[in-house]
């Protein structure tokens, strides 16, 4: 299977959750991300951790998160070169409507610091509790991954899991994969 028959699939399979299942899902999502941040000592050790405003039927990995957290996100950005993305301090209450990956989506404001996250939630339609990922199609994520070393957490519903995904060389696996049902150590998988 393509990855374009993949992703429309997927996006099909999607649209089926309703509101409802929606926020159920996505509340269990940010309890396993809560404990497996406690697991990762994120608070304790203050590490920034690069995360994302969802867009339509992503997961909202959100609910429930501390003050704490808040205080160590950071939200992907254009970076200098139009075509890298970077991260930006910011909390969800600060973020401004930008395009700066070709559609309309929330995104730090252009003063706030630029850092290098130790931990990266990552968004995608597909995923493999081998730790593969299959995104939107743009490249972003690909190409910050491929210089990235910190942790690297993909967020999913459990309805996104599927046994393989078409990948090339260039594509990076995560680490963990967070679910509304399990968190996956993907390293285990192998």
């Amino acid at each position: 299977m393509t990855k374009e028959v993949l992703r429309k699939l997927m996006k099909a399979k999607l649209s089926l959750i309703d509101e409802n299942s929606f926020t159920e899902k996505s509340t269990l999502i940010s309890k396993n991300l809560a404990f497996l941040n406690s697991s990762l000592k994120v608070i304790q050790d203050k590490i920034s951790i690069g995360v994302f405003a969802p867009i339509a039927k992503e997961p909202l990995w959100y609910l429930g998160f501390s003050e704490e957290i808040e205080k160590l996100t950071a939200y992907p950005a254009k970076g200098t070169d139009n075509n890298v993305m970077t991260y930006r301090m910011a909390r969800m209450s600060d973020l401004v409507i930008k395009k700066d990956f070709g559609f309309e989506i929330l995104g730090p404001p252009l003063e706030s610091p630029e850092v290098i996250p130790g931990v990266i939630l990552i968004p995608g339609l597909v995923f493999t509790e081998r730790g593969e990922r299959l995104g939107r199609g743009k490249g972003f994520y690909d190409k910050y991954l491929s210089q990235y070393h910190g942790i690297k957490i993909g967020i999913c519903f459990s309805e996104q899991l599927e046994d393989s995904v078409p990948t090339e060389k260039h594509d990076v696996t995560l680490d963990y994969i967070i679910t509304d049902e399990k968190i996956i150590n993907c390293k285990r998988a192998k």
